[in-house]
């Protein structure tokens, strides 16, 4: 943009919070290393303790160093951060938040230059209960439909904010997540470290994610102890940390399989990882849309995905989005395995496997046996992510800016 002869560059912020491990910490990483020169970015986190666990591009603004241990330090972060947001807000720029409490603050100041939210998880799905929920389904329903727009990672989210929050339509626009595929084949090349390198000798069943409620790991846990029963040999390998580690370690050896389980914690390069073994598995109760499921497709191996609410479908059966009676058998013409979403309950060891978790263990036992359709569902994944290329996608951010 020129004014008076002066080159004046279009200014964004990028509003998460944290570099850290998280599917919409990625997409900041992703959106921010491709925007066109013209744009200068910014990114946003709360402190400088914030981590900085993906590559950025653009300057970074901690806003604080507060410590949120009680509701009234709460409070006095969300006003003191709402200030600072403000003032930065003064020029004439947009800023795009991503997640619950970024988006809040961003309504909180839509007054002060362009707004955008971005809404990554089916939100009545997440807050189905408790006083957490009323709080955060009043926030959408009352607050983001004032904001300049609000973007869905898919239609399915879409759907869900315009019957569930009453926010209208036309205010809500589809932009899905994007990958910058050449860099993640490139990356997924590079060798595993000596201590790991024997373990993709064996079929390996992998995922990726925080090991959290939302997830439903547990429930992929109690599908590869049947597994095991077939392929002898097999292992299962978590990329990710999070609050279940303890409980999904200690339920692994309840189940006697803890020897061929693997937690190898949050990896910067977790596609090396990914490349290297037979099958991607995902077993969460809820997404917005998945960036591990498609960063993995990148990576050229068969997925098997929960049909959950919201983004594995319009992945994996793009053609089947609306579609009310799912058939959950192998079917080829998709771009991977759709498997029902289980039903998050936390069984022991000793309980028997749902009808859910024993289809998701037979899909995994069919496609490690049947050497063919792996590769069929290998050559799958790579058809489908081309339609994700960041090249593309980050055109529609660059429209909004």
């Amino acid at each position: 943009m020129i004014v008076k002869g002066v080159v004046v560059l279009k200014k964004v912020y990028l509003f998460v919070g944290t570099l850290s491990g998280g599917g919409a910490e990625r997409a900041v990483s992703n959106i921010s290393m491709n925007l066109n020169d013209d744009i200068k970015r910014d990114i946003i986190l709360f402190g400088d303790s914030a981590s900085l666990n993906y590559p950025y591009s653009g300057e970074i603004i901690y806003l604080d160093e507060m410590k949120l241990s009680t509701l009234p330090k709460k409070l006095l972060a969300l006003w003191y951060r709402s200030k600072k947001i403000k003032d930065l807000k003064k020029r004439e720029t947009t800023t795009i938040s991503f997640l619950e409490y970024p988006n809040l603050i961003n309504c909180l100041t839509r007054k002060h230059g362009k707004s955008i939210v971005s809404v990554r998880n089916h939100m009545s799905t997440k807050y189905k209960r408790g006083l957490k929920s009323v709080f955060w389904n009043n926030t959408i329903k009352r607050l983001y439909s004032k904001t300049d727009q609000i973007i869905a990672v898919s239609y399915e989210i879409k759907k869900d904010l315009v019957k569930n929050y009453d926010i209208n339509p036309e205010k809500v626009s589809v932009i899905y997540n994007s990958y910058p595929i050449e860099s993640i084949q490139k990356l997924s090349k590079y060798g595993v470290e000596d201590e790991y390198s024997s373990l993709f000798n064996h079929p390996v069943i992998i995922t990726a994610g925080r090991l959290n409620e939302q997830k439903g790991q547990w429930h992929l846990l109690r599908a590869f102890k049947k597994v095991k029963e077939d392929i002898k040999d097999a292992k299962l390998v978590f990329l990710g940390e999070g609050d279940l580690q303890k409980y999904l370690a200690q339920l692994a050896k309840d189940l006697g399989i803890d020897k061929d389980v693997y937690f190898l914690g949050f990896q910067e390069n977790p596609f090396k990882y990914i490349e290297k073994s037979t099958l991607f598995v995902m077993s969460s109760l809820y997404e917005g849309f998945p960036n591990a499921l498609a960063e993995a497709m990148a990576c050229g191996i068969p997925v098997i995905s929960s049909d959950c609410l919201s983004g594995p479908r319009e992945i994996i059966a793009p053609n089947e989005i609306d579609k009310e009676d799912v058939n959950y058998d192998i079917v080829e013409k998709r771009f991977g395995v759709l498997t029902p979403v289980c039903d998050g309950i936390r069984y022991t060891s000793k309980d028997r496997l749902t009808k859910e978790e024993i289809m998701m263990a037979n899909h995994m036992i069919t496609l490690l046996e049947n050497k063919e359709l792996t590769k069929h569902f290998s050559k799958q994944s790579l058809t489908r992510i081309t339609d994700f290329n960041i090249k593309n996608v980050i055109k529609q951010w660059e429209r909004l800016i």
